[in-house]
């Protein structure tokens, strides 16, 4: 068949040979879409900080991915088989930057043919910061009161300070990191307790992540009480004699802890008056004697001195000798 004879075939009643040819394209794809199916998944999206710096601020934590293919393997296609992930690795200075949403599939799924992956937003903007290290002081965080007359004279850390790291604008206003909760409620005395950090933000990083000791020196309080109208004891004064006059007072200020002076009452021999050498009346200037327990401290004192009047005791007569008397009147 010479080449205008082929010719002439071919162009025999061309118009219903065009037609069937775009039948049979039409059907073909018809075929091709009927066994391919299609679905949206939300995969979760990793940020990949193995540079100089690191994001900041808001990102979203997932993005969506549309996959096409036969719909047996369609209904098999887990998100988890699907990794979304943006880098900044080659970033060197902060700012912000759009970035292109790259994709990894699992080898499971490379392998499926026909398979199509396709992100919904293939790019994202981030804003990135520089990557700083700080040692910082560890703070404790102290809740609860101990108890009555008592009071935290300390609270020691170990350790004391500890390394943070994450944006270089952060850190730089990062003082300090405070400790969960130290409870001192009702303490009376030192005690040590394990504690951990309280999270500052998800884009600070605490390198030693503890647990911590904190030591509390728990100590009582110091206080001062007056003591007014504190009567003065006489002692040793010899038969015969007697004092002239109402008794004497002072006045007296003792400082100590509060647990022991708060309800703390004078013995009747806190403040005496020795009269141990006076033998005869008269009026004597004599020392006032203080006797203070050895855990509290005299700080004030109206008088170191006294004047004190003796007289002779008058002796009472009885009843026999009364009458006596009586008859020879």
């Amino acid at each position: 068949m010479n080449t205008k004879h082929l010719l002439d075939e071919i162009l025999d009643k061309w118009p219903a040979k065009v037609i069937c040819l775009i039948v049979a394209i039409f059907l073909y794809f018809f075929h091709q879409a009927s066994i391919i199916d299609s679905k949206t998944l939300v995969v979760p999206l990793k940020i990949l900080e193995n540079g100089v710096v690191m994001q900041v601020g808001s990102a979203p934590k997932s993005v969506s991915v549309v996959v096409r293919g036969s719909a047996e393997d369609i209904k098999l296609v887990d998100p988890s088989e699907i990794t979304a992930y943006v880098s900044v690795d080659d970033i060197t200075q902060k700012g912000q930057y759009t970035l292109p949403v790259q994709l990894s599939l699992s080898d499971a799924l490379l392998v499926l043919d026909p398979f199509e992956v396709k992100l919904k937003d293939e790019k994202l903007t981030l804003y990135v910061d520089r990557k700083a290290i700080k040692y910082v002081p560890l703070m404790p965080s102290v809740v609860g009161e101990v108890a009555h007359g008592y009071e935290v004279e300390s609270i020691t850390m170990n350790p004391s300070t500890i390394e943070i790291t994450g944006p270089e604008s952060v850190i730089n206003s990062t003082q300090s990191v405070y400790t969960t909760r130290v409870n001192v409620s009702n303490a009376e005395t030192n005690f040590t307790v394990e504690t951990s950090y309280q999270n500052l933000s998800s884009i600070i990083t605490v390198v030693d992540e503890g647990p911590y000791k904190a030591t509390v020196t728990v100590v009582p309080v110091e206080m001062e009480k007056d003591f007014k109208d504190v009567e003065v004891e006489y002692i040793n004064l010899a038969e015969g004699l007697e004092i002239s006059g109402e008794k004497q007072t002072v006045f007296l200020k003792l400082s100590g802890d509060m647990p022991v002076l708060e309800n703390y009452i004078l013995s009747k021999h806190a403040v005496q008056i020795n009269l141990r050498d006076i033998t005869e009346p008269g009026t004597y200037e004599l020392p006032v004697r203080y006797s203070i327990p050895a855990n509290l401290k005299l700080i004030e004192k109206s008088d170191d001195i006294l004047s004190v009047t003796i007289d002779k005791k008058i002796e009472e007569k009885s009843d026999s000798e009364t009458a006596v008397a009586g008859e020879g009147e």
